[in-house]
C-alpha cells in the first residue's frame, strides 16, 4: 500500500467522522512503520481510539433519533469512560435493532447497501488496549525502547482499520425504528425483541409478510 507524505496526512482537513478517523489512523501507522517513527505510532493509536469513540457517538445519536441536547453531550463527555459507558447502556437495544434491520435489508433487493452490525465488546477491548499508547509511557525501556511494544501498537491500529473496512464494505450504520416499521414487520419485531423467535425465524416470517413491499 502506498505510503503518503506525513505532511499530506497531518495536513488533511479534519472531519468528525469515524470512517475518516479510521483512514487517518491507518495512514499514520503506515508512515510510522516505514520511517520507524514512535511519535507517529502514538498518533496513529490516538486516532484509532478516536475512531472508536466517534463511532460510539454516531451510533448513540442514531439510537436517540438523530439528535441530542448539548447538555446531554457535555454530561457524557465528563463521565468516566465517556462514550464507552454511554453506549454500553444502549447496547442491548442497538444489537436487536441492527440485527432486525440487517435481515430486512438482506431481503429487500432494492436496498443499495446493508446494515453494519458492530461488536461493542470487540470495540471496547481494542479501545482499552489502545489506552496505554495514548497516555504517558513512563519509561522508554519497556515501551518505546521495546520493538514488541511498537509492533503491538501498530497491529492494534491495523486491526481497527481492518474491522471498520470490513464492517462498512457494502454497508452503513443504520437502524429501522419500530415506529417506522410496517404493521406486519412490527409484529415480527415484537416477537423478536421479546425473544419469542430467533434470527432464523425472523427471516422466515419477514419473507412471508414482505415488510418493504
Amino acid at each position: 500500500m502506498k505510503v503518503l507524505p506525513v505532511t499530506a496526512v497531518l495536513g488533511r482537513p479534519r472531519q468528525c467522522d469515524s470512517g475518516w478517523l479510521a483512514i487517518q489512523c491507518r495512514d499514520l501507522a503506515l508512515i510510522a512503520e516505514h520511517e520507524k517513527n514512535a511519535n507517529l505510532m502514538v498518533y496513529a493509536c490516538l486516532e484509532a481510539r478516536n475512531a472508536i469513540e466517534q463511532l460510539w457517538f454516531e451510533i448513540y445519536i442514531l439510537l436517540k433519533g438523530g439528535s441530542m441536547a448539548k447538555e446531554e453531550f457535555e454530561k457524557i463527555k465528563k463521565r468516566q469512560d465517556g462514550w464507552a459507558a454511554a453506549i454500553k447502556v444502549l447496547e442491548p437495544q442497538y444489537r436487536k435493532l441492527t440485527q432486525f434491520a440487517a435481515i430486512i435489508m438482506r431481503l429487500d433487493k432494492r436496498a443499495p447497501y446493508g446494515i453494519a452490525v458492530w461488536d461493542f465488546k470487540k470495540l471496547r477491548t481494542i479501545w482499552n488496549q489502545l489506552s496505554s499508547y495514548c497516555h504517558a509511557q513512563g519509561h522508554s525501556q519497556p515501551t518505546m525502547g521495546n520493538p514488541d511494544w511498537t509492533t503491538s501498537g501498530l497491529n492494534l491500529v491495523h486491526e481497527v482499520f481492518q474491522y471498520f473496512s470490513t464492517q462498512l464494505h457494502g454497508a452503513a450504520n443504520g437502524i429501522i425504528r419500530p415506529e417506522n416499521m410496517t404493521p406486519n414487520a412490527r409484529m415480527v419485531w415484537n416477537d423478536f425483541v421479546s425473544e419469542k423467535i430467533d434470527e432464523e425465524q425472523v427471516e422466515i416470517r419477514l419473507r412471508l409478510v414482505a415488510p418493504l413491499n
